[in-house]
């Protein structure tokens, strides 16, 4: 197991919670099928898993945060464009040559992002989302694609 989830990486949002929790289970089959000997296909459909989920998820955030206060909804955002370009370039490279990727990099570089972004990028934008969500007339599932 690449990832372990704890109770020190909830961000207190529900939904948020959830996909992140997603995300750590996509990115342990992905490693499961990637350390043991899986087909090049099999790996090749985890890895398209989990960008698939990765962009889900940011829009998902995104639509949190942006109807909020969040100082650092710009820079946040971009991180996320950069997270998405570093994975489909890394798709397009396994999918051009599967031999010469270092998936053990990619998974390296999950572990750390995910723990990292969560643990400081997510949990700073919580509060502003946590207040916006308090004001009259504001329905953030619908903007989420919950309801």
């Amino acid at each position: 197991m690449l990832l372990q989830w704890s109770k020190d990486l909830a961000v207190g949002h529900p939904i948020i919670d959830s996909d992140h929790q997603m995300l750590f289970n996509i990115a342990n089959d992905l490693a499961h099928v990637s350390q043991n000997g899986a087909d090049v296909k099999a790996v090749g459909r985890a890895l398209d898993r989990l960008a698939q989920y990765i962009d889900t998820h940011f829009k998902r955030e995104e639509a949190l945060f942006m109807d909020s206060r969040y100082p650092n909804k710009d820079k946040h955002q971009q991180n996320h464009r950069n997270i998405e370009k570093l994975l489909h370039d890394f798709q397009a490279a396994y999918a051009a040559d599967p031999a010469r990727i270092d998936m053990n990099s990619l998974l390296n570089f999950l572990k750390e992002w995910l723990v990292k972004h969560i643990g400081k990028m997510d949990k700073a934008y919580m509060p502003y989302v946590q207040a916006a969500e308090k004001r009259p007339g504001h329905y953030p599932a619908a903007r989420t694609g919950f309801v």
